[in-house]
C-alpha cells in the first residue's frame, strides 16, 4: 500500500476503547462501550433439533452472549423457528444469529427468526471466486454494485421491521473474482469488499450493522481489520467489529493464532464482540476466549506514554523494519539460559557458564566471559544504568538490556549512533505494546538500522493463561516487525519456553518450525467427522515443515483457504472429502477413513516431482 490512512484507533501508544456506533442485537446492545461480547457456533446440522437446542444450551450455560447457527437451506430456517421456541420456552432468550451464504431468499426467510444474520458480502448475490481474473470496465462495476444494491433491497426491508441486524463479514477466503481482480486477495480487497455493502446498507437508512474481517493469516486479519476502522473513521461512520481469526486450527495453535489477531486489535481499542475458532468442542472456544478477554475487562485508559494519535509507520502491511541481528542467521531470533534449547542465543549467567554450547552464539556479562577464557561465540550483555563508555570494544556486538524511558538519556544518541549495539527492551509499565511502539519511533531517529530484542518477564502460570499473554504481548510488537527477537521468561518451569516463543512466532507467520495447519472449528454444513480428520492429518504430517496443509469443513470458504495452503481436504458429501493440491481438487469424494493415505499419496507424488 503505497499511502494509507492515517490513523485507526485513537492512541498507538496508550490503550482507549475505541467507541463505535451502538447496535441492538435482540436485547442485547454491541459498540459504544457495551461489553465485549462473546460468541460461539455449534457444529451440527440445524435439521437436528434436538442436538442444535443441546449445545445451544451448553454454549450458552458456558457465558457467550449470542450463538450461531449455520442456515443454508431453506429447511434450516424452518428448524431455527423450532429451536428458538424450545430455547425460549426453557428460559434462553439471548440472540440467535443465522449465518447465511450464498443464498439471499434464505438470509431474507432467516431475518424474520433469529436477531442477527451473517451474510458474505463475497458470495452474496455476487460470484464466489473461481480464480479467474474477470476485468470490468468502471462503468460495468458501478452497473454491479447496482444489480446488488436491488437484490439486497428485500432484505433490508425485513431486516428493518423485524428489527434485526446484520453481521457483513469478509473473508480472506471467500472473496468475489470481481474484487480479487480489482483489489487482489489483501486486506484491501477485504475492506472494500465490506464497505460496497455498507455503503448500500446506508443508502437505505439501515445502520444496524456490524462487519468483520476474518482470515486464517493473523497478520491479514489484524491489518484488514485496522484498515477497516481507518475507511470508517474517514467517513464518520464506525460500526462495530466482531473479531476473530478464522480456521485457527486447534490446540496451542489455534489458541495463539487466535490470541495474537484478537489481541493486538483489542489492544487497540478495536472490537466489540469476538469469536475464537477452534477444531474443538464449542465449549473450549468459549473458555479461552474468556482468557483473553480478561485481561482488557476492567482495562482503561491510563497516560503511560507520551501520545501518538497518527501511525508512525504502515500498520496495513507487513514489513521487517530493522536490520537483523548479526550474529546469527535467523532474521526473528530467540534468547534462552538453557544451553541444550534449540534457542539461537543462549544467556549465561552462574548457574550454566560451565556449559557453554560452542555451536551457538552466547551473551554474558564480561565477568564471566574472562572467567570462561574469552570464546569467541560469546558477547558481552551490559545494563544501561552501569554502562562504562571505556568497557565497550570496538568491532564487539554488545547487549544493552534498557527501558523505554532510557532512550533520552544522554548517553543513548552516542550509544545508539554505534553500528554493534544491540538494544534488549524491557517493559515497566502494563502497557508493553505502547512502549515498544514509542521506542521504535524514537529510535528512528537516532539510528533506524539498530536491531531490537524483547525482554518479557510473564506473570501467568496456567498454560492457557499463558498463551493468552504471550498472544497479546509480545505477539501484537511483532506482528507489526517492531522487533527482531524474543527473549520470554516464564514462572512455570515445567513450560518450554523456547518451543512456545517458537510456536508464536509460526502464528504470527514469521518462522516455521514445522507445518502450518488451517481447519476450521465446523459447523451445521460439516458432514464428516472434522476433528478426528484434523487430529489424523496434524500426527502424520507435522514435520512438513514450511508447507501449509488445510482441513476444511465445507465450500464455503474451504476452496479459498486452500488457495492459500499447498495441500488439504475439503468437505464434499456424506463422510467425504476432496483432496485438494493447492487450488484444484485432485481427487473428489474420497472416503473419510481413507483421506490420510490419499493425501499422503498426493503430497508424496507432489514433493518426489518437485522435491525444492
Amino acid at each position: 500500500m503505497s499511502s494509507f490512512p492515517n490513523k485507526y484507533c485513537i492512541d498507538i501508544h496508550n490503550y482507549e476503547r475505541f467507541p463505535s456506533r451502538e447496535v441492538k442485537i435482540g436485547d442485547l446492545s454491541i459498540g459504544l462501550l457495551n461489553p465485549i461480547r462473546l460468541q460461539s457456533m455449534t457444529n451440527v446440522p440445524a435439521t437436528d433439533i434436538e442436538a442444535s437446542v443441546k449445545q445451544s444450551k451448553a454454549i450458552f450455560d458456558a457465558g457467550v452472549d449470542f450463538v450461531r447457527i449455520a442456515t443454508p437451506r431453506i429447511l434450516d430456517v424452518e428448524a431455527l423457528k423450532e429451536i428458538k421456541k424450545q430455547l425460549y420456552a426453557d428460559g434462553y432468550k439471548k440472540p440467535l444469529i443465522a449465518d447465511v451464504h450464498f443464498n439471499p431468499v434464505i438470509a431474507e426467510e432467516a431475518a424474520r427468526v433469529v436477531e442477527k444474520v451473517r451474510i458474505n458480502p463475497g458470495n452474496y448475490i455476487d460470484k464466489r471466486a473461481s480464480f479467474k481474473e474477470v476485468k470490468f470496465s468502471d462503468t460495468e462495476y458501478k452497473l454491479e454494485l447496482e444489480k446488488i444494491h436491488e437484490r439486497i433491497l428485500p432484505l433490508i426491508k425485513i431486516c428493518k421491521e423485524n428489527g434485526t441486524a446484520i453481521r457483513v463479514g469478509s473473508n480472506h477466503g471467500s472473496l468475489s473474482d470481481r474484487i480479487l481482480t480489482r483489489y487482489g486477495n489483501t486486506p484491501e480487497g477485504m475492506v472494500e469488499s465490506a464497505l460496497e455493502f455498507v455503503d448500500i446498507f446506508i443508502a437505505e437508512n439501515f445502520y444496524n450493522l456490524v462487519l468483520s474481517m476474518k482470515a486464517s493469516d493473523t497478520r491479514i486479519m489484524t491489518y484488514a481489520c485496522r484498515l477497516l476502522n481507518a475507511r470508517m473513521l474517514e467517513n464518520a461512520m464506525v460500526f462495530p467489529q466482531h473479531l476473530g481469526v478464522t480456521e485457527a486450527g486447534a490446540d496451542i495453535d489455534g489458541r495463539l493464532k487466535s490470541a495474537v489477531g484478537i489481541g493486538a486489535l483489542l489492544s487497540d481499542g478495536i472490537g466489540d464482540t469476538l469469536r475464537v475458532s477452534l477444531t474443538e468442542n464449542p465449549e473450549n472456544e468459549i473458555i479461552f476466549g474468556k482468557k483473553i478477554l480478561s485481561s482488557f475487562e476492567n482495562r482503561v485508559f491510563k497516560y503511560q506514554v507520551v501520545t501518538q494519535a497518527k501511525n508512525t509507520y504502515n500498520p496495513y502491511a507487513f514489513e521487517q523494519k530493522l536490520k537483523q541481528i548479526p550474529i546469527t542467521n535467523q532474521k526473528t531470533i530467540i534468547v534462552s539460559n538453557n544451553p541444550e534449547s534449540d534457542a539461537d542465543i543462549i544467556f549465561y549467567d552462574n548457574s550454566n557458564i560451565g556449559n557453554i554450547n560452542p555451536n551457538k552464539p552466547g551473551i554474558a556479562n564480561y565477568k564471566l566471559i574472562e572467567t570462561a577464557g574469552k570464546p569467541s561465540n560469546l558477547y558481552p550483555i551490559i545494563n544501561f544504568s552501569e554502562i562504562d563508555k571505556q568497557k565497550l570494544l570496538a568491532g564487539t556486538y554488545t547487549f544493552v538490556s534498557l527501558n523505554t524511558f532510557d532512550i533520552h538519556k544522554t548517553l543513548i544518541k552516542d550509544l545508539f549512533t554505534k553500528p554493534n549495539i544491540i538494544p534488549i527492551l524491557e517493559f515497566s509499565t502494563e502497557n508493553p505494546l505502547g512502549e515498544l511502539r514509542y521506542f521504535y519511533k524514537e529510535l528512528k531517529k537516532i539510528n533506524k538500522n539498530l536491531p531490537i530484542l524483547l525482554k518479557y518477564h510473564c506473570n501467568s502460570i496456567d498454560e492457557d493463561d499463558l498463551i493468552s499473554e504471550i498472544g497479546i504481548f509480545p505477539g501484537s510488537g511483532l506482528i507489526d516487525g517492531l522487533a527482531n527477537g524474543i527473549w520470554i521468561t516464564i514462572p512455570n518451569k515445567n513450560t518450554d519456553e523456547v518451543q512456545l516463543s517458537l510456536d508464536l512466532l509460526q502464528a504470527i507467520g514469521l518462522r516455521y518450525t514445522k507445518a502450518e495447519f488451517i481447519s476450521c472449528p465446523g459447523c451445521g454444513r460439516t458432514n464428516y467427522d472434522l476433528q478426528k480428520l484434523t487430529k489424523a492429518v496434524k500426527k502424520e504430517f507435522s514435520h512438513l515443515k514450511g508447507y501449509k496443509i488445510a482441513v476444511m469443513g465445507c465450500v464455503v470458504n474451504g476452496p479459498g483457504e486452500m488457495a492459500d495452503a499447498d495441500f488439504g481436504c475439503v468437505g464434499a458429501a456424506k463422510d467425504k472429502v476432496h483432496i485438494y493440491k493447492g487450488k484444484t481438487a485432485v481427487v473428489k469424494n474420497v472416503p473419510q477413513e481413507n483421506a490420510v493415505e490419499e493425501l499422503k499419496r498426493v503430497i508424496e507424488e507432489s514433493l518426489f516431482k518437485n522435491p525444492s
